[in-house]
């Protein structure tokens, strides 16, 4: 993909070590290509400004992703729980198909 603005100003801020811990963590959640962009994204959104790029949106899309396959996840704890513990009777059709 050819950069149609090359991006040729620099923005630099400290972080402790724990700080850095969270920006990486939150980088790799969010499936950002590097914490730079991640960063990026980050500050141009909260500023209530129109975003440069896609990014944005592929950043908060990779979020919700994460967000339902933790929700899948847990419905299907949530499921087996139901039918290791309640009497066949009372198994309704949306949890069985968690099974």
């Amino acid at each position: 993909m050819a950069v149609t603005k090359p991006r040729n100003r620099l923005v630099n801020f400290r972080v402790s070590e724990d700080e850095f811990q969270s920006l990486r963590e939150a980088c790799e959640t969010g499936g950002a290509r590097s914490i730079s962009d991640f960063a990026r994204c980050a500050v141009l959104t909260t500023q209530g400004g129109k975003p440069e790029s896609d990014d944005v949106l592929r950043l908060r899309l990779a979020l919700i992703e994460e967000k339902m396959g933790e929700v899948d996840a847990k419905l299907l704890l949530i499921a087996r729980m139901l039918r290791d513990t309640a009497p066949p009777s009372m198994m309704s059709a949306g949890a069985a198909q968690y099974s």
